[in-house]
């Protein structure tokens, strides 16, 4: 399969896992949506971060959101309450525990899952932004790790 194919199906996984973390009863009264790639809104969230939210609030429970990373960059070690999964959408991210011994490359169509409370690091390694998909089933806090 074709690696944006790929990718493409990675997504649709991860966005039918997000409907099963909403609250029941929701989805019934949500309008069918479409929208394409151009038309996402991106924010920067309180701790620096670049989101654009798909559904849900990543401030106060379920979601699933997309969070662009700057190229060559990494996160300082830190923690979030909620465990989550992510998916590659573009660039080449690392997602390792504090003190892996060596960056995993995740490339597109690549997803990991994050566990709630665990030190990592996430990375864009990539010459180009990286974007990641992300779901969880609580909020998307982030929390400085020592």
């Amino acid at each position: 399969m074709p690696p944006m194919k790929f990718a493409a199906a990675l997504i649709a996984m991860a966005v039918m896992a997000s409907a099963a973390a909403r609250p029941a009863g929701t989805e019934a009264s949500e309008a069918s949506l479409n929208i394409p790639v151009e038309e996402l809104r991106f924010y920067q969230n309180r701790d620096g971060m670049i989101f654009a939210d798909a559904w849900g609030d990543p401030q106060t429970g379920p979601h699933s959101n997309f969070i662009r990373i700057p190229p060559d960059t990494a996160s300082p070690p830190h923690t979030h309450t909620s465990s989550y999964y992510g998916v590659v959408i573009t660039g080449i991210v690392a997602n390792e525990r504090l003190g892996a011994a060596f960056d995993r490359p995740l490339r597109p169509g690549s997803y990991w899952f994050q566990k709630g409370s665990e030190k990592h690091v996430t990375k864009c390694l990539s010459a180009e932004a990286c974007l990641i998909f992300v779901t969880s089933k609580g909020r998307f806090d982030y929390l400085p790790a020592p």
